[in-house]
This record gives structure tokens, sequence and C-alpha cells, in this order.
């Protein structure tokens, strides 16, 4: 796998490690809506797929508690969660190295707007992609399928060749946000997804140097 024309980055378990500040969130917010936390490990799953499908597929939540579920959430992720986590060791090495081959390089994750200007300042990230597809803050764009549709619109805003683009990922909404829209999808082996996910994938990634080598840089 290789001459792709652009490349498309996940963000949460495939950049960053960001469940230890996830799992703070949802537990406050399950306290502040009196509702017993789940275990870390049984919230394994929560990790990635848009906010509001957690809450509703998981906890039935709706209309007005689910507005507040979020606002809870979120005004908790916004004062310690989005900073209590780490980078993946390598991984943005291979974003640079995949900009320096000259291929375009964006986001495409469920995480939103706000969120994710927030972790790339504090991870002096934010000159590091060349698009964003976020997921919207009025949670109307969430959804890995309707991100990648507006990070595809963003690459081919900014002349990039949209031809034969790759969604690197770690979980299956990775995959079928891709295959949505005809893309290839890679998916790593450091993240929060599992052997019968990556093997969903065009093809997996154990290390980042083995991504590299896939990428072809």
């Amino acid at each position: 796998m290789a001459n792709f024309s652009a490349v498309l980055f996940d963000l949460d378990g495939t950049i960053l490690d960001s469940a230890p500040g996830v799992f703070h969130c949802f537990e406050h917010t399950f306290r502040m809506m009196r509702t017993p936390a789940p275990s870390r490990e049984s919230m394994r799953p929560f990790l990635g797929p848009p906010l509001t499908d957690t809450f509703e597929n998981h906890f039935g939540w709706t209309g007005e508690d689910l507005d507040r579920a979020v606002t809870i959430y979120r005004t908790e992720y916004f004062a310690t969660g989005a900073t209590t986590a780490d980078l993946y060791p390598g991984v943005i090495d291979v974003v640079r190295a995949v900009r320096a081959a000259g291929i375009p390089v964006g986001l495409a994750t469920s995480k939103s707007a706000s969120g994710v200007a927030k972790v790339l300042s504090h991870f002096d990230l934010e000159d590091e992609f060349d698009v964003l597809g976020t997921a919207s803050d009025d949670e109307t764009r969430s959804a890995k399928a309707d991100v990648v549709r507006y990070a595809l619109g963003l690459l081919d805003e900014a002349g990039a060749d949209i031809s034969n683009v790759v969604l690197i990922g770690d979980r299956i909404h990775d995959i079928e946000g891709a295959e949505a829209h005809g893309l290839a999808s890679i998916l790593v082996g450091w993240g929060y997804g599992t052997d019968a996910e990556r093997a969903k994938a065009n093809a997996s990634a154990a290390t980042p140097a083995a991504l590299r080598g896939l990428l072809g840089v």
C-alpha cells in the first residue's frame, strides 16, 4: 500500500492516547447524572465513537438528559480531560514524514472542533496538519462518515488530489467511515481496537515504523 494522494488520520487512539482523560470525564458525568459508572474496562468501547452515540446507545439518554450529559462531559473535558493524555511515541513523526514526501495530511476525528483545537494547542501540533476534519461543536456533524466527507471537502478546497486517500484509525467506525467514501483504511495496533476490528481493515500496522512502510514514506 503506497502512492496515496492524501492521508487522513484519526486522533484519539491513533495519534493521542486520550483514554485517561476520557475515562475521567465519563466518570464525572455519571456522578453528576446519578448513574453508576461502569468499570474502565467496560468503558473501552466508548473510546472513539461520537459522544451522543455512546450516551444514547449505552444509557438510553435522549432529549434534555442527553443535552445535560453532553454539557457536563464537555465542561469537564475542557477543564481537565483534554490535556490528561499523551501522544503515542513516533506517530507524529509519521505525520511529518508523509508531509515531507509532499502528501497532504488531514485529521478525520469525531472529536469536536473546539476539543481538537485545545488538544492541538496543548501539544503544539497546530501546524502539523493541512486540514482539520472534526466533528462540529453542535454535534450535527459527528458520525465518522460525515467527518470524513468534511475532511475530503477541505482537502479538495485546498487543491489536494483526493483520488486515492487512505484513512488511518484504530476502531471499526474508522473503517466504516472510510468505506462510505470508497477510501482505503489502515488500523493501528496501539489504539483501542481489537484484532477482530483490525482484520476488517485493508491493512494494519503494529508499530509506527510499520505504518511508514505501508504509506511508503
